[in-house]
């Protein structure tokens, strides 16, 4: 039984080695956990879309679709890195694991060196790590409710966490994402005070994404600042032109320097 009373944590295991996974489950469900399996991939990655699980256990090497390509696609519509995944497979190659650390996987188990209860055991720990990330999230310290919440649409993931402890460091509040899909869920949830955002994006391009904020009643007064590699004169002439505050070419610029433009932006 749970014993918060509350609704059983959501879980999704993708793994095509059936005798594990059931050792896996029970493990699971006797600490009081609704799991879900499937050994196909292109099944599994269908399931986590539809059901929106509380965590995800995935198996790198699968039927139809490898461990890696979900991650990809998750990464492509949004999904990560808000979604905890825990990679539980028999590889465990360097590659492949700074790959999907990168993509937001919060830890990686390699099969020969676990049990069943250590298994378990992670997943307790990454779901309290999330709560208590949600709840840091929410209560924020008094400079960081003082501040603005910045929005970050940015799919380099490097620069994109740069400039979120940038941001923090000066007490900002920060969201980040890597496409429009996400940014609008993040928009249509949380007051935004500025929006940095990249022209290079999957599926939908800044200068669009752009368009359709400046179009839209209640998000067009939010100051958007570009900041791409896109640096000729024509680029960041349509991107002024389209409504942005200002154009950050991100090889001109240092992330300290970021922060400071958006302080003068916000000043005014």
């Amino acid at each position: 039984m749970n014993q918060d009373k509350q609704p059983a944590k959501h879980i999704i295991l993708i793994e095509d080695d059936e005798s594990l996974a059931q050792l896996i489950v029970v493990e699971l469900q006797q600490a009081g956990y609704r799991v879900q399996t499937v050994v196909d991939g292109k099944e599994g990655l269908a399931l986590i879309r539809r059901s929106q699980p509380d965590l995800v256990l995935l198996d790198m090497m699968l039927p139809s679709m490898s461990g890696m390509e979900i991650l990809e696609e998750l990464h492509q519509d949004g999904s990560l890195p808000d979604l905890p995944i825990v990679i539980v497979s028999s590889s465990g190659q360097p590659v492949e694991t700074e790959r999907a650390k990168k993509l937001g996987v919060r830890d990686y188990l390699v099969k020969v060196n676990f049990s069943p209860r250590e298994v378990l055991a992670k997943v307790q720990d990454t779901l309290q790590a999330e709560l208590t990330k949600d709840a840091d999230h929410r209560r924020g310290d008094d400079d960081t409710a003082a501040k603005a919440h910045v929005l970050i649409i940015e799919d380099e993931l490097l620069l994109s966490e740069v400039l979120s402890h940038k941001f923090e460091a000066n007490g900002y509040q920060v969201s980040t994402v890597t496409n429009a899909a996400a940014a609008r869920r993040i928009l249509t949830s949380d007051q935004i005070n500025v929006i940095l955002l990249d022209i290079k994006l999957p599926n939908m391009n800044g200068f669009d994404f752009l368009a359709e904020l400046k179009s839209d009643s209640q998000l067009k007064n939010i100051p958007v600042i570009i900041v791409s590699n896109l640096g000729q004169k024509e680029e960041i002439q349509r991107g002024l032109k389209g409504g942005a505050v200002d154009y950050i070419v991100k090889a001109d610029t240092f992330p300290e320097e970021i922060v400071a433009r958006v302080e003068k932006i916000l000043e005014k």
